[in-house]
């Protein structure tokens, strides 16, 4: 990344990295991963606004005000109705691992849900996302707790999904971790929620996640925190030959947040899809990174991205489609819509093409455009309020994106949706 002189402290010294990682029980290895990715940020030299990654957003934002490697205090584990059918489930919240559910058929098959400062897949942690990512990854390499290790088996199919919900604490710095190995042909669905917060609250969270041969992955990343939060996350997926794997976004909470999300599509015949909606009021600023980076033959992806926003919200989106010089037959399509219903929103869009291979088929768009008038006059003059009838335009142009997924993630983003544009 393109450096800036100023330099930053980042309140992460190295005894109380050594201390946090004597305290969870840590292998060398992970101490040793620990202090390297600590050396990174002693001294800090933070991103230059001009890199396009950073154009919209100002680092300094997700510098933690507090020392990160410090648990928050949690008297009493927030309540989560689980209001269907799951494979497993497990609670994150105040910087530790609360509880961890599976029903009897996912034993039975071992699919494990862990803690992961103690779980054999430990050793697949920052493979996918480096410390040398950036110093917001740095920061979590050096200081998460709190984290999930989530394995299921080769030719392990799961009815119904795992669910992991990540609590974040008020007045506190949230480094959590998540890690997903699937086994060669296996299939499941697995959902990454992140709530709660409050005014200060900072999240710098990381998700690594290893889609081996043959499986099919559906995963979620379901971001609802409440006002005040300033988060940064950073998804990447690792997907082999012959597999798929899909990945749906649904933004709403915090007043900052800024996600960088992607995938290796490593193998030849994997495919790749990432649906996803974000939708900002007030004064909430968005800011996505998607990457879809072809290193095998004959792979293939495709990105739906829509954002609405209203008050005076802000969204900024960049996407890159990388095609590897060795990569043949590749397919790659990219598409972000912005609507703006409202004079005082704001959005950027910057699609980015790589084809180092003659032997492609990529494409890509992008628009920024207000509310139709027309349209909210013609359902006014059928009789819908004005506020119905705009909850049912932005529901119709988000919905044309949810309507890729399959029908269980389908109904609990459109549940999402229709909430939010209620006011809740």
């Amino acid at each position: 990344m393109s450096a800036r002189p100023e330099v930053a402290a980042p309140r992460v010294t190295l005894a109380h990295v050594e201390e946090l990682s004597r305290a969870r029980g840590e292998s060398g290895e992970l101490l040793e991963a620990r202090r390297a990715a600590q050396a990174l940020l002693d001294p800090l030299v933070l991103p230059h606004r001009s890199g396009h990654l950073w154009r919209y957003t100002s680092p300094e934002r997700f510098l933690p005000d507090a020392d990160p490697t410090v648990v928050a205090p949690m008297a009493i584990t927030p309540e989560w109705e689980r209001d269907e059918p799951l494979a497993g489930a497990a609670l994150i919240a105040g910087g530790a691992l609360r509880w961890v559910e599976l029903d009897e058929e996912a034993r039975k098959a071992g699919v494990t849900v862990e803690d992961l400062h103690r779980a054999s897949a430990v050793r697949l942690l920052g493979t996918l996302v480096p410390a040398t990512h950036g110093f917001v990854e740095a920061l979590n390499t050096a200081a998460w707790h709190g984290g999930i290790a989530v394995t299921v088996p080769p030719n392990v199919v799961l009815e119904h999904p795992i669910r992991l919900r990540f609590v974040a604490s008020a007045e506190a710095v949230s480094v959590p971790r998540t890690l997903v190995v699937a086994g060669a042909d296996s299939s499941f669905e697995i959902l990454e929620g992140h709530v709660g917060g409050g005014v200060p609250t900072q999240v710098l969270g990381v998700s690594e996640i290893f889609v081996e041969a043959g499986a099919n992955v559906r995963y979620a990343l379901i971001q609802k925190w409440d006002a005040g939060v300033v988060g940064h996350l950073t998804t990447r997926a690792r997907v082999d030959s012959g597999a798929h794997f899909q990945m749906a976004l649904a933004s709403f909470g915090g007043s900052l947040y800024k996600a960088d999300v992607g995938a290796l599509i490593a193998g030849e015949g994997a495919q790749v899809e990432t649906f996803g909606v974000a939708m900002g009021g007030d004064a909430q600023h968005f800011d996505h990174h998607t990457e879809h980076i072809h290193s095998g033959n004959k792979t293939h992806s495709n990105l739906d991205f829509k954002v609405a926003l209203t008050g005076s919200a802000r969204s900024a989106y960049t996407g890159m489609i990388r095609i590897e010089e060795h990569a043949a037959a590749c397919e790659a399509y990219q598409e972000n819509r912005n609507i703006l219903l409202s004079g005082d929103a704001r959005a950027d869009s910057i699609p980015e093409l790589e084809i180092l291979n003659e032997d492609v088929r990529c494409s890509h768009g992008a628009t920024v455009a207000p509310l139709d008038p027309e349209q909210l006059f013609y359902l006014s003059s059928r009789g819908l309020p004005n506020s119905q009838a705009l909850r049912l335009i932005v529901f119709g142009f988000l919905d044309q994106t949810l309507a890729r997924l399959p029908q269980a993630s389908r109904e609990r983003l459109q549940a999402l949706v229709a909430a939010r544009l209620h006011g809740e």
